[in-house]
């Protein structure tokens, strides 16, 4: 979703942030269009946001939980909002998920599979974003269909594993979760 993200922002005129764990994803980021990009791993993200955006966050796109939730919600405008797409930082593959919940103000996980939608001041989350009804966002489709096939956004399906038939779903799952995939992790069914 992220890439996605960043290249729809960028295409709405945004000044994009982004953060990531490794160089390697740091340049896909960068390729993509991303103005700043902050390596979780090396660099004080709050810092970083503080310092690139010291009048706050418009809108924050948010799939990772525990402190980075925390430090988005910390650092979003008076009037800006939140869409969780997950709280990966939480699940259970996690050990030190415990750890990752205790550190922001909201349930990620009461957010996200109640897809509540809740006000801080004037601030708005909302949690589990994705569209629950997929016919209200059919027409888009095809303006993103037509985006693609004129290579203003680019699709990336990470090509560090091969999975194919249902047998590998669980080892697809393990991948996605390893924190090393760029791009979308795909099964090949035959």
């Amino acid at each position: 979703a992220g890439h996605f993200a960043v290249q729809f922002a960028k295409l709405a005129g945004c000044t994009v942030i982004g953060t990531c764990g490794s160089k390697e994803k740091a340049d896909v980021l960068r390729a993509l269009g991303c103005d700043h990009v902050i390596n979780y791993k090396k660099e004080d993200v709050a810092a970083e946001i503080g310092r690139l955006a010291p009048d706050g966050l418009d809108a924050a796109l948010e799939g990772v939980g525990g402190t980075m939730l925390q430090i988005a919600l910390d650092h979003l405008k008076k009037k800006g909002r939140l869409l969780q797409i997950g709280y990966i930082s939480e699940y259970p593959h996690n050990p030190d998920a415990e750890e990752e919940s205790s550190k922001n103000d909201i349930d990620a996980s009461d957010l996200f599979w109640n897809s509540k939608t809740i006000q801080r001041g004037e601030q708005t989350i909302y949690g589990n974003a994705w569209p629950k009804d997929y016919g209200a966002v059919a027409d888009c489709k095809g303006r993103v269909l037509g985006l693609f096939e004129e290579g203003k956004i680019k699709s990336l399906v990470d090509d560090e594993e091969e999975f194919v038939g249902l047998e590998s779903v669980t080892e697809a799952i393990r991948h996605m979760l390893s924190g090393r995939t760029i791009g979308k992790v795909v099964v090949r069914i035959q």
